[in-house]
């Protein structure tokens, strides 16, 4: 028998939030969708490898980060997350029963303001 090896605090120095939906309706009937802050927790962001991309002759930055945390029930794959003022949609998610961790892929959201 072995045993896993918890994932150590050392690693996890980014403060990440994570939120979850709440869906209303405006007087019009149209759905809204807001993200409200459930749990902030200790992580690890990385970002991805292949930071440019060309796409229709355009370079752009691939804004995805790779965040790991240890395994908590409050996430889901419906879940977003804050980090460095930015929220991030979640592309992946992989709970390890072997370390304790969540490793999540997720790419920022363009939040247009106006």
């Amino acid at each position: 028998k072995t045993e896993g090896r918890m994932i150590t605090a050392g690693k996890l120095s980014e403060r990440v939030a994570i939120l979850h939906p709440e869906v209303t309706r405006a007087e019009s009937g149209e759905q809204i969708t807001q993200y409200k802050e459930v749990k902030e927790v200790w992580a690890s962001v990385v970002f991805q490898r292949g930071a440019q991309a060309l796409s229709m002759g355009e370079v752009w930055l691939n804004r995805s980060v790779v965040i790991t945390m240890r395994n908590n029930s409050v996430i889901t794959e419906r879940s977003r997350l804050r980090w460095d003022n930015k929220t991030y949609i979640i592309e992946s998610m992989n709970r390890s029963g072997h370390d304790g961790s969540i490793t999540i892929t997720a790419t920022v959201v363009d939040e247009g303001n106006g």
